[in-house]
């Protein structure tokens, strides 16, 4: 094949819709494990991990966290205050507790009992007539049925599971006039044990890319407007030996590594072996990418800092 018609046949697939969203749609289908085979019990870990994402969110790091990406999306020209949002996969009300302190309405879209319970209980007397709660799977609405078509000014998923596929995603900017707000994996999941402990056990799960790619591709090619960022965000923790041992099977699971009972054993050696001081120490993150997609002005804004 000469050159010239490489290059033409892979430009024809880069500037293809069906190609895009039926690898994007692939790429979630094999990204999901079954929840009924894992190796834990899952909704336990679902309860922990709800609990631990409650509270780390709360603190005045996660607080900071969600001001960044705020302040970021302000610096685009959007302003809060009199905003109709609609969050969803609100989780237990990181945003949607902030969004309603800047003068905004909010619905909050969250499935989780456990975390709209841990939302009710955070949020202050002063704003929950500012707040609606809907206890509903975001792909399971009918927008239609809700009356949701265009009724808010702004959309807002933030690594929300549910925008995994474009289905989905054009189901929320659906819902919006003026803005839509997505973030999700821009790349692989990072943690520098689990790539210890692939070495360990001799499996090497397939790459996953992260949905960010097929995202920014369906949207620029189906004529969108946006604003992207892309950051690198990574955490360093120290955590005992036990604690990461009563982990290990939750966590290979998660990864797509074989939590059998000789994979645990070989794992939990390896533990115990090299980390003989009682203290584990690791990295976790990744790449993440923030859409902000302009529906009512596609053009440029001038944003000027305020003047003091």
């Amino acid at each position: 094949m000469s050159e010239e018609k490489h290059i033409s046949k892979h430009s024809g697939s880069l500037f293809n819709l069906s190609v895009w969203e039926e690898a994007w749609r692939n790429q979630s289908t094999a990204s999901k494990y079954n929840m009924k085979s894992v190796a834990f019990d899952a909704t336990e870990a679902f309860e922990r991990w709800a609990r631990e994402y409650h509270q780390q969110s709360f603190t005045e790091e996660g607080k900071q966290r969600s001001e960044r990406i705020i302040g970021w999306i302000e610096n685009q020209g959007v302003n809060f205050d009199g905003l109709s949002i609609l969050d969803i996969g609100a989780a237990s009300g990181i945003f949607t507790i902030p969004f309603a302190t800047k003068g905004a309405t909010v619905t909050a879209v969250e499935p989780s009992e456990l975390l709209v319970s841990l939302m009710k209980e955070t949020i202050p007397a002063s704003l929950t007539s500012s707040i609606d709660i809907t206890s509903e799977r975001f792909e399971d609405i009918s927008i239609q049925d809700k009356g949701w078509e265009k009724k808010y000014d702004f959309a807002f998923a933030s690594m929300c599971p549910a925008m995994s596929n474009w289905e989905t995603i054009e189901q929320a900017i659906s819902t919006a006039q003026k803005y839509v707000y997505i973030s999700t994996m821009a790349g692989p999941k990072e943690h520098t044990l689990i790539d210890e402990l692939k070495e360990v056990v001799g499996v090497y799960p397939s790459y996953s890319a992260g949905d960010m790619g097929y995202m920014q591709q369906l949207l620029y090619l189906k004529d969108y407007s946006y604003t992207t960022l892309i950051t690198k965000e990574t955490s360093f923790i120290e955590m005992p030996v036990e604690e990461v041992v009563d982990k290990l099977k939750e966590w290979l699971s998660t990864y797509g590594l074989p939590a059998d009972e000789d994979s645990l054993a070989l794992a939990e050696q390896y533990i115990r072996d090299t980390y003989n001081d009682g203290m584990v120490t690791f990295s976790r993150g990744g790449k993440f990418g923030k859409i902000l997609i302009q529906l009512e002005q596609p053009n440029m804004k001038v944003v000027r800092t305020k003047e003091y």
